[in-house]
Order: C-alpha cells, then structure tokens, then sequence
C-alpha cells in the first residue's frame, strides 16, 4: 500500500477554527462536536511509509504554528496527542514519525536559545499575566 502524502501549504487565515481544520490530520467526526486531531489513513503494512506521513504530517503542524505565532502556546499539540489511540499498534508508525521529527525540530530550535534563560523569561511573563489578571479584577474600569 502506498500513501499519498498530504499537500504541502501555508495555514495564514482569518480564524484559528478554520486553520487547525486545515491541517491534514484534523477531521470533524460526527459523534463529536469538536475536531479529532489525529485521523490517519488506513495503517500501513509498511512501517516506514507510515513514519514518513507521520513525519509529513508533524512538518504540517510546524508550519501551522510558524504561519500563526499567536496561537504557539494554546494547546494545540496536547489536543493532538489526547486524540492518539497509542494502543493501536497499527498506527504506531504515524505517531513515531510524528513526534520523531518534533523532538529533531526542538532540538534544532533549542541550539539557538539558552534554554533555562528563556524558561526564565517565560516564568516571569506569565507571574507578570497573572499578577495583572489579579490587579484588574481588583480595580474593574470604569466605563465613561
């Protein structure tokens, strides 16, 4: 059995329901009212076929959240792995592949940070969102 490996595009739209949708392994079913995100084509006999859409498909998502850095943060790759049937050994191929090439584009993108300072930056960003939240139900505006 062969694949065909999805078209390779850009994901810059209007609305982020629109865009994830777009993303080739993102389906609405219809015993859920919200996306599936992870449908793959039929298991392969071929492991290495199967990795290789896995990969295709993990390279999909990093253009996503390339097209659409405000959403880089949001929780799309844990909806991602929440719908990843990782019992079914025939799919395992898709999911190795997927997160195989993942872990290569973190490792490329970790060689050009100090990790630990940004972690650092990251904590006091996000101390500094929830003091503001805090700040603002405390003195709600006022509208003129």
């Amino acid at each position: 059995m062969s694949y065909t490996l999805p078209s390779r595009r850009r994901y810059k739209l209007a609305a982020r329901e629109q865009q994830a949708t777009l993303l080739p392994f993102v389906r609405y079913l219809p015993s859920r009212d919200y996306p599936h995100y992870w449908q793959m084509p039929a298991a392969s006999e071929n492991y290495d076929i199967a990795c290789a859409y896995g990969r295709e498909c993990a390279a999909h998502l990093l253009q996503w959240l390339k097209d659409n850095p405000e959403y880089v943060g949001s929780g799309l790759l844990s909806r991602v792995a929440r719908d990843i049937d990782f019992g079914d050994r025939s799919q395992r191929g898709h999911w190795m592949g997927f997160f195989n090439y993942l872990e290569h584009m973190l490792w490329l993108g970790a060689r050009r940070v100090k990790v630990y300072r940004h972690l650092d930056s990251q904590h006091q960003l996000h101390d500094a969102q929830i003091l503001r939240t805090w700040l603002e139900a405390r003195h709600p505006r006022r509208r003129h």
